[in-house]
């Protein structure tokens, strides 16, 4: 997906699609410390993960005003790269500081926010492109 056409999906489409790995992440917490899971690994991955989120929004409109299309490709990456590392630290880091299931329990939540997101973002664009298309 280019960063301009991440960035114009933002904008055009509904906030509750938009913003829909979040309002998963807040809505599966409930059954899943009701059943059990290690609250520290959810709360804490599920912080890392709005807050990089809503880092990487902000991130992706600035980008879009961007004239400099290889400046704003170099970023772009540089953004990405900058977010898997810092979910996969939060991952590692609660997991040898806390405990092991919590690390499990971090990594599962990062791991279903971000596959939510992935579909979400590849749903977007291919809508997008047909629009266009046509």
């Amino acid at each position: 997906m280019s960063i301009s056409a991440s960035a114009a999906s933002f904008e055009r489409g509904p906030v509750a699609l938009t913003y829909l790995d979040i309002v998963l992440v807040l809505v599966a917490a409930v059954p899943a410390l009701a059943l059990g899971a290690p609250a520290v690994g959810y709360g804490v991955a599920a912080a890392v993960y709005i807050l990089q989120r809503l880092v990487s929004v902000e991130a992706d409109r600035r980008l879009a005003e961007m004239t400099d299309y290889r400046r704003r490709i170099g970023l772009g990456v540089a953004i990405a790269m900058t977010r898997v590392w810092a979910l996969a630290a939060t991952i590692m880091i609660v997991g040898v500081t806390v405990a092991r299931a919590d690390g499990l329990t971090a990594a599962l939540v990062i791991f279903g926010a971000f596959s939510a997101n992935f579909a979400r973002s590849a749903i977007s664009h291919m809508t997008e492109t047909r629009r266009a298309a046509s």
